[in-house]
């Protein structure tokens, strides 16, 4: 299933030599695109927080990684629907109007400084931690006890080898193509992709049970 959903979302880059007016439509703002990362974004918070109270008694420590991505995902959501300032016509606060790049409320999009935001952390910065957390952490998984044993201690969601290779290939078709609003694309696998990491993790027995 991941392979075949994160195909069809890949797909969306080819659209753009069929017709660029199709390619658009899926990926314009409030567009399909848009919309599907919104929808795969808050279906992982709610997954795991619906996990965390039907396995867990009581919250504690131990929950930190569960609950901390359930938060991360959430803002995800909140950020790429601009906290629903559209859907319910919400009148944008001064403060984003003169510092939004969009004139929108969230924060991905602000300039402050002749610093982008979205460039500097949700970009680049994302950029690191993610190809860390794909890379890297599956393989410290299961070469380190004490890291194996650090990140089911506090219950941290990470990835299988299939799903890291899979999403890291698809980034890399993505981004050889140079079409506006590429990023859209990507941002709608990595959701997309968390998903299926969040419902079938590499350490599923451990944090789940």
């Amino acid at each position: 299933m991941h392979s075949i959903f994160s195909s069809i979302i890949v797909s969306t880059v080819f659209l753009f030599y069929y017709s660029s007016s199709v390619y658009n439509l899926f990926v314009e703002e409030d567009g399909i695109i848009e919309y599907s990362t919104a929808i795969f974004l808050l279906s992982v918070s709610i997954y795991l927080i619906n996990k965390l109270l039907k396995t867990v008694k009581v919250i504690s420590s131990k929950n930190i990684g569960i609950i901390l991505f359930s938060i991360i995902f959430f803002f995800g959501f909140g950020e790429e629907i601009s906290w629903g300032q559209r859907i319910f016509n919400i009148e944008t606060p001064h403060f984003f109007i003169e510092n939004n790049l969009q004139s929108e409320t969230n924060i991905h999009n602000l300039m402050i400084g002749g610093v982008k935001l979205n460039k500097l952390i949700f970009t680049n910065g994302l950029f690191f931690i993610f190809s860390f957390y794909f890379l890297a952490i599956p393989y410290l998984y299961a070469k380190s006890n004490n890291i194996k044993s650090i990140i089911n201690k506090f219950s941290i969601v990470i990835p299988k080898y299939s799903q890291s290779i899979i999403f890291i290939f698809f980034t890399i078709i993505i981004y050889l193509f140079d079409h506006d609003r590429i990023s859209e694309v990507w941002e709608c696998l990595f959701a997309f992709t968390m998903l299926m990491t969040s419902i079938n993790p590499l350490n599923k027995q451990e944090i789940y049970s």
